[in-house]
């Protein structure tokens, strides 16, 4: 019998399987607990993502140009920067995803059809947590610095989309600490230096 020795690049799972594992973790840790996992994982998955997005899966460029690919990455207008981050996740059943400047160095990333959303679950908070993870490391690598990424709105929770806003550290970690306080992401960025 044949061994087979290479591990593939990707896997294709059913979209019920983020659901159930974020219940699955849910139940055994606690949900503080689970979304932290999630949102570990996910920013460990974007090391994968970022790959196919240089164009490097696969492609058999030597480090250079591999370099050279992510740099060239980091420099496309922004609205072709976008689309292909948007085809790449819509290409692989994540949903199509629509950029927005919210402020200076804020941006906002929503989508209507984002797969991890679980709009069955009745959650009391956004839940996309292997996706905010997922993006805070692509977002970041792409920009050659730590980008935060916070879950607004979700499908999960009963919104009519996902919205994803992200930037500096500091600037996410203020709008989070505002809207804890019951403020809105518009009075919170507003807030902003």
């Amino acid at each position: 019998m044949a061994r087979i020795t290479a591990t593939p690049a990707e896997l294709a799972l059913p979209v019920a399987s983020l659901a159930a594992l974020r219940r699955a973790l849910n139940d055994e840790v606690g949900p503080e607990t689970a979304a932290r996992v999630l949102q570990q994982a996910g920013f460990a998955a974007g090391d994968a993502i970022y790959t196919v997005l240089v164009g490097r899966a696969g492609s058999g460029q030597d480090d250079g140009a591999a370099d050279a690919a992510a740099a060239a990455l980091g420099q496309l207008p922004g609205s072709v920067f976008w689309r292909r981050l948007s085809d790449l996740f819509a290409s692989r059943g994540w949903g199509r995803l629509v950029h927005e400047d919210l402020h200076p160095g804020v941006g906002c990333l929503e989508s209507s059809d984002w797969v991890e959303a679980d709009p069955e679950t009745g959650a009391t908070r956004p839940s996309c947590f292997f996706s905010a993870g997922l993006l805070a490391n692509v977002l970041g690598r792409t920009a050659g610095v730590p980008v935060g990424v916070l879950e607004v709105e979700c499908r999960s929770r009963g919104d009519l989309r996902c919205r994803f806003i992200f930037g500096g550290s500091a600037a996410i970690e203020a709008v989070y600490a505002a809207t804890l306080e019951g403020r809105s992401v518009e009075e919170s960025l507003a807030e902003l230096v």
